[in-house]
Parts: C-alpha cells; structure tokens; sequence
C-alpha cells in the first residue's frame, strides 16, 4: 500500500503542476510562452483531476490531502468562472439595458438546413432586447441569406444598427453587428487584425442622458476543418493511432498555438481601447477562449462577468463538435450591476445565445 501511494502521491504533484501552470495562464502571453495557454484551456479537467485526489487521500484519511486541497483552494476565484450555484434574478425595468449576445453561424445561411424560426423571436420577444450583438451575422448583401435574417431586420426595423459591412463593403460572408433600440452616436472598428470576420466594433449610443460605449468581439477562430473534426474524434474514441495520425494531431496543435497567439494580440488591443474610452462599457463577444485563458483575462480587466454576477451552473456556450466551454461572454463596467444571465440554444447555431439585464447607476 505504501508502495501504491507514493506513486499516486507522484501523480498528485504532477497534476498540482499542471493546474498551476493552468493558473498562470491567464497571466501569461501566449506570445511569450505559448504552451501555457493548452494549460488554460484543459483547466477543467486539470481542476477535476485534482479533486478525485482529494477524494483519494480523504478516501485513506491521508495527510497528503493538504497537497491537492491548497492548490484547488488558489484557484477558487477561476473555477468560478466555470461553475455557479447561485443566480441573480429580478423584475427590473427602470435605468436597466437588456442585452442579447450571439454567435447566430450566419442563420444557417451557408449551410443545407431550413429551420423554423419560431423559437429563436419567441426568445427574443421574451427577453425584449434593448441591445443585441451578433458575431457571424449574414452581411446586408449576402445572396444566400434566410427568413430568419430578413426577419430579424424586419422585426427590428427601428432599432439603429452597425455593421462591419457599413466600413467594408467588401463583405460578403461572416460579420459582427450591433442593434440597438437607443440611437447610435458614434461607431467604428476598435480592432481589425484579422482580414475576415474576427474583428471588434464598438457603438456609443445615447441612454437617457448618458452615453455607453458597446464593444462586440468576435476573437480568432481555430479554423478547424472536416479532418481536423475528425482526428479529435478519434482521439475522443481511444482508436489506435497511426503515424500520419500524429501529423494531423501536430496540425490540430499548430491550429491552436496560432489562434492563442492571434486572440492575445487582439485583446491586448481591446484592453487598450478600453482604457481611454471616455464612457462606460459593456462588451459583449465570441473570445473563442476559456475564462482561463489569456485572452478572457486581459479583456476582462476589472469589468464584471455576467456569468459571475448572476449564472448558475456549469458554463458552457459552444455546442459544437469541439468541447470547449464556455467562450461567449456578456462584461460591464464595474459600476454596473448585472442579473438575469441566461443562455438559450438555437438549433441552427453551434453557439448558445445569451442574454443578461445591466442595470445602470
């Protein structure tokens, strides 16, 4: 029994290492030291790891329960980005701003499916939004867009909108948008290091008789293509690898580095952005990023998270092939109060849409 639990006791310290590598990868570039950043985004099941050790040592009432204890115990603040056992919900209705942030995959614009679009401005109609970001937005002149494009712009004719497509009218696929029932006083782009969608937009608009400024981001994708899809799931599947396999996992990694890199320069910028507006924020996006990561942190700064403020259970908001978490996000300035966070599944999205109430003092 000795024996066993020195070994286990090894595999303990090296978790603890690895979850405090994940700590640190909020903190560190991935510029500067890129591998930390695959730290952040496996934080979850890094953190999930450690605590069946806790479990094992309590199991055997051994002292080295302290290990695993103090390092889960550090971290607290970042699993609670991830996990919430209480919600703030209440009835607002004066000096509030009801936000919707949604990566909508273009409404299925680009892809074989025709889906109804009943559900999604039922859920609209419930939440009544004062103001909606969208990344992936079908641009004004998509050929290939659906009813439920058309519709939105219909329903929502007296809401002031910007789109990325108002700089460049060159866009032809993917944008990002934000409409908003209060009128628009100033737009622009705050950031636009990549040549397609991923770009960050903001708009002032006129609240009463004050002025806040709306970011929505959508940060450098992965780029995952068919095949990419494809080894992951057979890494999920536990199947027998071949050597050409590697190259495609190399592939996968090289992805990943590239995009962690990418979104750390873009929040670098935004974080900039930040610091000098002359108004108070609420920024709304697609990070494609974990609340560990580099990105979320730098972006986040001292603004609060919806999630934080008023979620409730486990955060996640990307549906799609590749298990990511939660990488949406819906921040405001620390003076704000926010309640009623809520994610909805659209089933023509890979994305879950979100929604929270900002009171404004």
């Amino acid at each position: 029994m000795k024996v066993f639990n020195k070994i286990v006791l090894f595999l303990n310290w090296a978790l603890i290492l690895l979850l405090l590598g994940a700590y640190l990868a909020a903190f560190i570039s991935p510029v500067q030291l890129w591998f930390v950043a695959f730290l952040g985004l496996a934080f979850p099941i890094i953190f999930i790891a450690n605590s069946f050790f806790v479990l094992y040592w309590l199991i055997n009432l051994n002292w080295n329960i302290i290990y695993s204890l103090v390092a889960l115990i550090i971290g607290i603040n970042v699993s609670q980005r991830f996990l919430q056992f209480g919600t703030k919900k209440e009835n607002v209705s004066d000096n509030c701003i009801n936000i919707v942030d949604f990566n909508t995959h273009a409404f299925d614009a680009f892809e074989d499916g025709d889906y109804a679009p009943e559900l999604f401005f039922e859920t609209l109609n419930d939440i009544k939004p004062d103001v909606m970001c969208f990344q992936e937005f079908v641009s004004y002149n998509t050929s290939k867009d659906k009813r439920m494009f058309k519709m939105l712009i219909n329903n929502y004719k007296h809401f002031d909108k910007f789109n990325m497509q108002d700089i460049e009218d060159k866009i032809t696929g993917y944008s990002i948008s934000i409409l908003s029932r209060y009128p628009i006083v100033n737009s622009g782009f705050v950031e636009r290091i990549n040549s397609n969608g991923n770009a960050t937009i903001f708009a002032d608009i006129k609240y009463k008789n004050d002025t806040i400024r709306i970011i929505n981001t959508h940060l450098k994708s992965i780029a995952f293509d068919k095949k990419d899809y494809q080894t992951v799931a057979e890494i999920e599947e536990n199947s027998n690898k071949k050597e050409v396999d590697i190259l495609d996992i190399k592939n996968i990694a090289g992805k990943l580095k590239r995009a962690f890199i990418t979104r750390s320069k873009q929040a670098e910028f935004i974080q900039k952005f930040i610091q000098k507006s002359p108004y108070k924020i609420i920024l709304t996006g697609d990070f494609n990023d974990s609340p560990a990561s580099y990105a979320y942190n730098i972006i986040k700064g001292d603004m609060k998270d919806a999630f934080i403020e008023s979620g409730s259970g486990f955060s996640s908001t990307y549906i799609g092939k590749m298990p990511s978490f939660r990488i949406d996000y819906i921040l405001a300035d620390k003076n704000f109060e926010i309640v009623n966070y809520k994610p909805y599944k659209m089933n023509f999205s890979d994305h879950k849409m979100l929604s929270a109430t900002v009171k404004i003092k």
